[in-house]
């Protein structure tokens, strides 16, 4: 699974990333001419293609892309053998268009994760980090403060041609392509924030894998957690709500109170 670490009311909560349309349609199956950990687009095969030895982090998006340019349909992924040799099947719609290399990559690390999903196992976690995808780049205060600008007194979301102009529509079509995403808070993982600073302080003299790691974790939560505020609050900008992330069975939506307080400063 995707974990996305953010931090939130002086608590690091770790959120599951998954494609929103990802529909498991087979369980416990297996068929000759298909192989576990594939991506099926057209009749066309991911592990057959010249796609499957790229070290590119975007490689799956661009394989799927490639092979759907004639006929854009749906695409299946197998995961990974279980005990028995058989695995299940997932049905996807064709992923949104391309805004950003680092949004590619973050696309691709999703289907990758479906691919290496061992049914009926507690499937290992992998770590994402906005910084190190480089989606951080292109979302800066600037563009905030002119995406706010542009719209500010709009009763209409009529105001494509506007953010054209104003050089501000790719915060438009990145809104767009996170929304492809499902995000949930594992709420059994959520560690205070004062907890891991007492155990890093511990472990600073001693400087072990642990310490570095954690301290790791730290950072990245941190930086996390100032893009995916600055993701939510474009989102509410541009269609009056915040991202809405799935917490225990309820929705709530993830916004710090005074954000638009330190945005409106940028304005």
């Amino acid at each position: 699974m995707l974990i996305l670490p953010i931090l939130n009311k002086n608590r690091i909560m770790n959120v599951e990333l998954r494609i929103k349309d990802a529909s498991k349609i087979k369980k416990d199956v297996r068929y000759e001419d298909t192989n576990e950990s594939e991506i099926i687009v057209n009749k066309e095969k991911f592990t057959e293609s010249i796609f499957a030895t790229s070290k590119d982090g975007k490689a799956p998006i661009d394989f799927i892309r490639s092979k759907s340019i004639l006929y854009p349909r749906n695409f299946l992924i197998t995961t990974k053998k279980q005990d028995r040799n058989n695995y299940d099947i997932y049905e996807l719609t064709q992923p949104p268009k391309k805004v950003s290399d680092g949004f590619d990559e973050l696309y691709s690390k999703a289907i990758t994760d479906l691919r290496k999903e061992i049914p009926g196992k507690q499937n290992r976690g992998r770590y994402v980090s906005f910084e190190d995808l480089g989606i951080d780049k292109d979302i800066t205060d600037d563009k905030i403060s002119t995406l706010q600008k542009t719209i500010k007194g709009r009763k209409d979301n009529d105001f494509g041609e506007q953010l054209k102009e104003a050089g501000v529509l790719d915060l438009q079509e990145k809104i767009e392509f996170f929304n492809h995403f499902e995000c949930k808070v594992l709420s059994d993982s959520i560690v205070p924030e004062e907890s891991l600073q007492e155990t890093l302080t511990a472990l600073s003299s001693i400087n072990t894998r642990d310490y570095r790691n954690l301290k790791k974790y730290y950072k990245m939560a941190k930086a996390n957690t100032d893009v995916f505020m600055k993701i939510s609050f474009i989102n509410k900008i541009l269609y009056d709500k915040p991202l809405t992330i799935v917490h225990t069975n309820k929705q709530k939506q993830l916004v710090k109170k005074k954000e638009e307080t330190d945005y409106a400063k940028v304005a």
